[in-house]
């Protein structure tokens, strides 16, 4: 954090407790300015403080202003655990959980072996289609843009040196096939709280939401590859002494494959004919996990440390999911969201569902900064009450939250994820990463504004 933006974060933190006060004191409640709580969240984000220190912040500066006493503090906090974003924290926990046994049994480099051979690698656009195609596959089913990405380099990396990509185009791949796979993967974060948000389906949710974004980011990453390339090439390479191919895979690392892919092709193929709730994703990540450590031969106490492992590194976001709600149900107390519904009532129901739509979309992509599911339920608390009188079906909703959430993957300004995929592919060169982030952004701008003029 630069030098100045913690003391900057010290005096927006110190001033929101003082409207906090105020607001307490002169019974103001009901008001704008039980928006408070959010600004501060937003502020501090935006000042690089730790996403889970600027939520306890905001549900601190919510407690004073409502009034809400310890005790009434730790009765929330309590229920909180059983709360929708909670439980889809837990979910992110037992998908990192299941991403480090389908890693450590070897299943998940098998799966890109199977696929880098099968559509072959003989040219440029034939490897770049199996980098993409196994980036999507991994992300969708390990849930993490990172985690994926850093499964694939030591597989794709070298043959990338051979074919004389550059470090750039290697980066853009990584970044769109990935986030191809985020929005399509039927257990990922996104998509189980969209589909929990908005109370849809995941076959109407892929069909409205996840499949058109999906086909955007993915065709606009494998365009702007190819125009980096040629923009990077003789400038840009990787060493001649990457090393690593596609040997083959061990038998046990073979069947754990079947089993992950296997088990999870029946347990989804369930979910969607019996119309499962979000929650089913709780037997699957633990059932997935036991089939594939079985038949890699992983013995049950590797396989929970291996659980324990990758769990581990996404503990924040359980922890960020559970101070996010009390946060959620202070504002609700506060009157917050009424009054803003009864500021913003006039203006919204005259504009109709396609503006409503876009409306949103800006809020969420421009207005709300954090992390993505954070995002996700913010907007519903926000604009939620609203859609009935706009007009507004749950497929087009689904896509409004889709877009609002994840279009700042790719711009305007450069994030976390952006950077991490050039670190994987070993690029430095941010310019044309922010090119690829921009492309794609315009190309989902796009889609979403024709996808609303269909779906409502």
């Amino acid at each position: 954090m630069t030098a100045w933006k913690p003391r900057a974060a010290a005096v927006v933190f110190g001033l929101a407790l003082i409207t906090a006060a105020v607001v307490l004191a002169t019974g103001t409640a009901g008001t704008l300015w039980g928006l408070t709580p959010i600004v501060v969240y937003a502020i501090l984000v935006l000042l690089d403080v730790d996403v889970v220190l600027a939520t306890v912040g905001a549900l601190v500066v919510a407690a004073l202003q409502t009034g809400t006493a310890p005790l009434e503090l730790g009765e929330l906090m309590g229920e909180s655990l059983g709360s929708f974003i909670a439980v889809v924290g837990l979910i992110i926990l037992l998908g990192g959980g299941l991403g480090r046994v389908v890693t450590e049994t070897g299943a998940a480099a098998t799966t890109v072996r199977a696929v880098l051979h099968g559509i072959g690698i003989s040219t440029r656009l034939r490897f770049r289609i199996g980098v993409m195609a196994s980036a999507t596959l991994l992300a969708a089913a390990l849930g993490t843009l990172s985690g994926a990405s850093a499964l694939l380099a030591p597989i794709v990396l070298p043959i990338a040196a051979a074919l004389r990509l550059t470090p750039p185009s290697v980066a853009a791949m990584f970044h769109a096939g990935t986030a191809a796979g985020l929005v399509i993967g039927p257990f990922t974060p996104p998509v189980v709280t969209i589909t929990g948000a908005a109370q849809i389906g995941y076959g109407d949710y892929l069909l409205n939401a996840g499949i058109p974004m999906a086909a955007a980011v993915w065709l606009t990453g494998l365009g702007m590859s190819h125009w980096i390339q040629r923009r990077t090439e003789g400038t840009e390479s990787y060493p001649d002494e990457i090393g690593e191919d596609l040997a083959s895979a061990p038998t046990a690392a073979k069947r754990a494959t079947v089993g992950f892919l296997g088990s999870m092709a029946v347990l989804v193929v369930l979910g969607i004919v019996f119309q499962a709730s979000y929650t089913y994703v709780l037997i699957v990540m633990p059932v997935s996990a036991a089939v594939t450590a079985l038949l890699g031969r992983m013995p049950p106490n590797a396989a929970l440390q291996a659980m324990y492992r990758g769990a581990q590194p996404l503990l924040w976001l359980f922890l960020l999911f559970w101070l996010l709600n009390p946060m959620l149900e202070l504002l609700e107390k506060s009157g917050a969201y009424d009054a803003m519904q009864r500021l913003m009532a006039p203006a919204l129901d005259d504009v109709g569902p396609w503006l409503f739509c876009m409306i949103v979309l800006l809020v969420g992509w421009l207005g709300i900064s954090g992390a993505a599911v954070a995002q996700v339920v913010l907007l519903q608390k926000l604009f939620g009450p609203a859609l009935a009188a706009a007009g507004v079906p749950p497929g087009a909703w689904a896509a409004v939250l889709l877009g609002s959430s994840q279009i700042d993957w790719f711009g305007p300004f450069p994030g976390p994820d952006m950077i991490g995929q050039m670190g994987l592919a070993r690029s430095r060169n941010l310019r044309m990463m922010m090119y690829n982030g921009w492309a794609i952004m315009i190309a989902n701008l796009a889609l979403f504004a024709v996808l609303f003029l269909v779906l409502v």
